[in-house]
């Protein structure tokens, strides 16, 4: 196994990617305890991507679709006065791609088959293009299983655990505030937190079901429902409320909560409840059991990286990576529509029997 003192990771990806693929951290940190690891992540995640266990130090780039090559000539340059040993990709694009070989770093790694992609004319400014060495294929595995396998696959590891990706302990006071958040259900032995918008909107689970599946958890474990998100997912939750009998289970922080106070309120509750979003993702690496409801993605790849995470399908035919033609093109809802009241509830029992 190489050695390496200076390690160069870049993900130029969305807030729920970086932590999926943070799995990669673990395994680092395994083999190289002692190296610096310098993480280069868009402008506007750097407070997120600081949270992360086992980064050193985050470099902000001002990513630009379409633009600035001269910048990923001069950010190139600037690295390469950091002497990095192997510049690793998690999304090889051809802006990062071209920066790590302008910093002239020895070993640069490509880790674009963890996502199901195979390289172009990237591959050529790659020493590495990293491959799974034993069977393995990425559509039955979770994203963050196969980031992991596949530096472990390159380091030689043959160990067949998952090391669930982390980020810093919660301090005191963004516990204080997530418990004042919670003062109204504290009392609720079980708390589950809700997350029930996300940025497609037309593929959300309807405001019916979350509320029959709510009322039901506050009769059946007595327990507390939290309502997160941000400012503009209240009129949903408004929806929601109106449809319940126990609106007085219910707790709403949503538009309340920083990202650190969030992650401290889902290591204060037994479990989240999530459409596929971003909320699974934080929650995960938080390290609370996560339950998404998902439908047109694919559950197998997007589910959440956390200890306990379990997905929900239908698994509709033309669901998936590479089948789905995406929600904008498609006016279908038949991969919402098979998702039952009684199949998140089920898999709510399994969980609550775990975590309880």
């Amino acid at each position: 196994m190489k050695e390496f003192h200076k390690i160069f990771l870049d993900g130029i990806m969305h807030l729920g990617d970086i932590f999926m693929s943070a799995s990669v951290l673990p395994v680092l940190r395994k083999h190289y305890p002692d190296a610096e690891i310098h993480y280069l992540v868009k402008d506007n995640l750097v407070s997120a991507a600081a949270l992360l266990d086992g980064v050193d130090r985050i470099i902000p780039y001002a990513y630009r679709s379409g633009g600035g090559y001269m910048d990923v000539y001069r950010m190139g340059r600037k690295l390469a006065r950091e002497h990095y040993d192997v510049g690793i990709s998690l999304d090889p694009r051809e802006r990062v791609t071209l920066m790590k070989w302008f910093a002239h770093m020895p070993i640069r790694l490509s880790m674009e088959r963890a996502l199901g992609w195979e390289l172009g004319w990237e591959k050529y400014f790659y020493t590495d293009d990293l491959h799974f060495r034993k069977p393995w294929d990425y559509r039955e595995h979770r994203m963050s299983e196969s980031f992991q396998r596949l530096l472990k696959d390159y380091l030689g590891d043959a160990s067949e655990d998952f090391i669930p990706p982390s980020v810093r302990p919660s301090t005191e006071e963004e516990i204080r505030q997530a418990r004042l958040l919670l003062n109204p259900v504290q009392a609720c032995r079980t708390k589950v937190a809700f997350a029930v918008e996300t940025t497609t909107k037309t593929k959300d689970w309807p405001t019916k079901k979350i509320a029959e599946v709510a009322d039901w958890l506050a009769e059946t474990y007595h327990a507390g429902i939290v309502m997160t998100g941000i400012a503009s997912h209240e009129e949903r939750i408004r929806d929601i409320l109106r449809q319940m009998k126990h609106q007085e289970a219910v707790v709403d922080v949503a538009g309340k909560t920083s990202l650190t106070v969030l992650i401290a309120l889902f290591r204060e509750v037994q479990l989240l409840l999530t459409l596929d979003t971003g909320s699974a993702h934080i929650a995960a690496v938080a390290g609370c059991p996560v339950i998404t409801i998902f439908s047109h993605n694919s559950p197998e790849i997007y589910r959440a990286a956390s200890a306990i995470s379990r997905a929900i399908s239908g698994h509709v035919p033309c669901s998936g990576k590479h089948t789905c033609i995406g929600p904008s093109h498609c006016s279908k809802m038949d991969c919402v529509d098979c998702v039952s009241t009684d199949m998140v509830k089920k898999e709510i029992q399994q969980v609550m029997e775990l975590v309880r």
